[in-house]
């Protein structure tokens, strides 16, 4: 993302969350390396700024919000542990289930489906 995205980001995250300003700077130095069309997944930056999970998905509607990011369904088996590459705007499209590509597995999808965001916006 563009420097003055970031510091309109940083700025946005200090008003309205209650993040501390060493989160909120990491998380900044983490975005700096995400383009357009990238994925970004809750978990890595749970994982890299170890906060919570409510933490990251409200900084991710917050981002959403200013038009930075999409939100995406994306097919996970909970059988195997992949996903199956299979990407959905709409919590409408979702399927009632789907089979996995992997292990083959007839799984319900609302249960398999994990809130990922592509960047939109530098």
């Amino acid at each position: 993302m563009l420097s003055t995205t970031l510091t309109h980001i940083e700025t946005l995250l200090q008003t309205r969350t209650n993040l501390a300003d060493l989160c909120i700077s990491n998380l900044i130095n983490l975005l700096q390396n995400y383009r357009v069309n990238m994925w970004l997944y809750p978990g890595v930056i749970k994982r890299k700024l170890g906060i919570s999970i409510s933490d990251v998905y409200e900084v991710l509607r917050i981002l959403q919000e200013e038009g930075y990011l999409e939100s995406y369904y994306e097919l996970y088996c909970s059988h195997c542990q992949k996903s199956n590459g299979i990407v959905i705007r709409y919590f409408s499209e979702l399927p009632n289930t789907f089979e996995c590509e992997i292990c083959h597995a007839e799984l319900p999808a609302l249960e398999n489906a994990v809130l990922i965001y592509k960047v939109i916006k530098e």
